[in-house]
């Protein structure tokens, strides 16, 4: 099955019972998507590769701590975040979604699935920073996205000490973005499977 092959591929694996919950996921979405536009993709092959696999990645291209927590902002129809829950029960992870149809599927989809430990703001990442006590609360901050500048302009703010920003693109980031705030950690470059493209990961760290 293309889920369990190309997801062996970059090296995470996945039991029957997390495989399902894909699977469920996907029916989810296409069904959801006839309503609402979560998605553009509609072949269950591009959801795969391009959306849960690419989301997985991030478990290769760092070594994320068990137990951690992780802020997923601007997730749509929870990517990254849903993935690396499914594949990794042990993390807690907070989704940031300011539109009211995609954090309603965020809703139904936590529950069906029944995930623990998944938390669900319905708002922007500015709200987020205004109405939750949340400084210094998280691991990592993920986006796949949001434009990065967005992001590491108040990223810091959300990190513990050692925390990381793992930032998803088809391109190397713009090191411009930084100023005197971010280090540049790694970046992870790959392939997706079906010739679907290349894919970057930043792993970057604040400078203080």
């Amino acid at each position: 099955m293309l889920l369990q092959a190309s997801s062996n591929e970059i090296g995470v694996s996945l039991s029957t019972k997390q495989v399902q919950q894909f699977m469920v996921y996907l029916h989810q979405l296409r069904l959801w998507n006839q309503s609402f536009n979560l998605t553009s993709l509609t072949l269950d092959d591009e959801i795969i590769v391009k959306h849960f696999v690419d989301s997985l990645v991030a478990l290769k291209a760092d070594d994320i701590k068990v137990g951690a927590k992780l802020l997923d902002v601007g997730t749509g129809a929870g990517f990254p975040g849903i993935p690396l829950k499914i594949a990794r029960l042990d993390l807690a992870i907070t989704l940031v979604e300011p539109t009211r149809k995609k954090s309603s599927f965020l809703h139904f989809i936590v529950g069906l699935l029944r995930l623990e430990n998944v938390d669900i703001f319905d708002g922007t990442l500015d709200r987020f920073l205004n109405e939750h006590l949340s400084h210094g609360s998280f691991d990592y901050l993920t986006t796949r996205a949001l434009k990065h500048e967005l992001i590491l302009r108040n990223g810091t703010k959300f990190l513990r000490q050692g925390g990381k920003a793992i930032l998803y693109s088809s391109q190397p980031i713009d090191r411009s973005y930084f100023s005197s705030s971010w280090l540049l950690e790694s970046e992870y470059t790959f392939q997706l499977q079906r010739g679907y493209g290349q894919r970057v990961i930043s792993i970057v760290t604040p400078s203080s």
